[in-house]
């Protein structure tokens, strides 16, 4: 995977579409845009919403419109490319510049399963309609929405129904060789694709100035705002390290409940060790339970669909329940920042779909969520995260949040209940970066671990799992060795038992971008 190209690609694209979005914002709320009265009422209310959403909260309002369209490109780039869209919707070559969807739709072929105003698009075409400075964009603009629509019904999280205003701030140019389609097409090569982690890789890249900023901004001696905490903590995991953290505790614990199995064969980073006194029994499949309360773009979730594909294969199950299996019972995840849960959801369904061609059918989704505020019992997880703990008197008022519900028992779920295997790679922030509420929150719960969140998870994953199950991570070394960590190094040792540990140093984080992090990665069996 050519990562300096994406890198590239990611960094001026951030750049770029913020640039359009925004000046497009200020084209719909300008006077020169009103004096058009018929263009003008046709889109009031829209305009009336992105309106107050721009006054309200500006730079969140632009970076999340951004990344929205971005996202959908990015997806649809990697559905065409495994044929999982039946036209190409935004994929374009050299031989053939127009996509697929737009050039059969212009000789009169649009897929029936999408809804749009069919005779508005060949009046477009046609140029029936006044007022159109490029009629094959807004045309196309018209198809691509529909698409993004269709998908909502099979992922909802990445391809949630397009609300009208958003709608409204799509970039105007979507079929010239320099526009961001195009780009996405051409930085995202056929090869890059066939590897999901190339969605992590985006996304790891993307906000990496961002992350700069915040950082920059910590040095005049302003906390990391709640807003912020995703972008100055996210760090994508180099695989081999997934593999170790994922292979030692998932694969250690099936090993133990099944020690013919042929599993061992296929963890290259699995070590065999002696058998411990206790272990959490596991019949089937279905049994297994894993976590990551941190999980960004989902690389833990996706090996471990990996690993738990082969443990079914092994128990004889159908392919084409599998996948829904591991979604519906095996595999959890959480994380504050929405596209980054959006963008684990999206790995985890490409994962079933490449598995088993016919998987949209059943109409499962992923048990991976973004952390939301419902009501008091939630309230600041936007700046606690799964460090939160549900309080059991609460109830939660379908009336309150209505389609929510689902999302709400998931999280309720996630964050009140144990799991057989916690994995994860968790924020880093140290005291000094913690806004205040975060920092008294911390102290309060986890005066052990409070001198960096990587620490304080290690406390709250520990939580999380199993009496005898795994907690695996990886983090800074310096809880092994600073004064301030002793009482939590006596904790674990007192109370849980290493079972392997891996001392990294400064370069295990290299490969994006010469982040220098002195890292362990480690697996830890939690005593019952």
């Amino acid at each position: 995977m050519n990562k300096q190209v994406l890198k590239r690609f990611a960094v001026a694209t951030r750049v770029e579409l913020i640039e359009l979005v925004h000046s497009k914002v200020e084209y719909l709320l300008s006077p020169s845009y009103r004096e058009n009265l018929a263009l003008y009422d046709t889109h009031k209310d829209s305009i009336k919403k992105i309106r107050e959403r721009y006054e309200k909260e500006k730079d969140d309002f632009i970076e999340e419109v951004a990344y929205t369209w971005l996202n959908r490109l990015i997806a649809l780039r990697f559905m065409d490319v495994h044929s999982i869209t039946s036209q190409n919707v935004i994929s374009s070559s050299a031989e053939a510049p127009l996509p697929q969807i737009f050039s059969d739709a212009k000789l009169g072929s649009i897929d029936e399963k999408l809804s749009l105003d069919r005779q508005k698009f060949y009046d477009l075409i046609d140029g029936k309609i006044r007022g159109v400075e490029n009629r094959d964009n807004e045309a196309y603009k018209m198809l691509f929405i529909a698409v993004c629509n269709y998908f909502s019904g099979v992922m909802s999280t990445m391809f949630e129904s397009i609300k009208d205003y958003t709608e409204l701030l799509l970039p105007d140019d979507m079929l010239s060789s320099n526009s961001i389609r195009a780009k996405v097409v051409e930085a995202m090569s056929e090869e890059d694709c066939q590897d999901i982690e190339i969605i992590g890789w985006l996304y790891q890249f993307y906000i990496s100035e961002k992350k700069d900023e915040v950082f920059a901004k910590l040095k005049k001696n302003q906390k990391i705002t709640p807003s912020n905490i995703p972008a100055a903590t996210q760090l994508f995991t180099p695989h081999w390290i997934v593999k170790y953290l994922v292979e030692n505790s998932l694969g250690k614990l099936w090993m133990l409940n099944h020690p013919g199995s042929n599993l061992k064969n296929q963890m290259r980073y699995y070590i065999e060790q002696e058998e411990p006194d206790n272990f959490i029994k596991i019949d089937s499949p279905q049994e297994l339970t894993f976590l990551d309360p941190c999980c960004g773009s989902g690389h833990m979730l996706s090996y471990a669909f990996d690993l738990l594909t082969k443990i079914y294969e092994e128990e004889g199950y159908p392919k084409s329940e599998i996948p829904t299996l591991i979604l519906q019972n095996n595999l959890f995840g959480c994380d504050i920042d929405k596209r980054a849960a959006t963008l684990a959801n999206f790995t985890l369904m490409m994962k079933a779909r490449l598995y088993h061609r016919r998987f949209f059918r059943k109409k499962v989704t992923p048990n991976v969520i973004e952390l939301q505020e419902y009501g008091d019992e939630f309230k600041d997880i936007k700046n606690f995260g799964s460090l939160l703990t549900p309080n059991d008197s609460e109830e939660f008022q379908d009336g309150i949040f209505g389609t929510n519900s689902k999302e709400y028992e998931i999280q309720k779920n996630i964050l009140s209940n144990k799991f057989d295997c916690v994995v994860t790679n968790p924020p880093y922030m140290g005291a000094k970066g913690m806004n205040k509420e975060l920092s008294d929150f911390v102290k309060k719960r986890y005066p052990d671990s409070k001198s960096d969140l990587f620490a304080v998870f290690m406390e709250r994953s520990l939580e999380l799992t199993k009496p005898h199950g795994f907690m695996a991570m990886i983090n800074q070394h310096s809880w092994m060795f600073l004064s301030s960590y002793e009482k939590l190094r006596i904790k674990i040792i007192k109370n849980h038992r290493i079972d392997t540990l891996v001392h990294l140093g400064p370069r295990a984080f290299e490969e994006i971008g010469g982040e220098v992090v002195q890292s362990v990665a480690f697996v830890l069996q939690k005593d019952g």
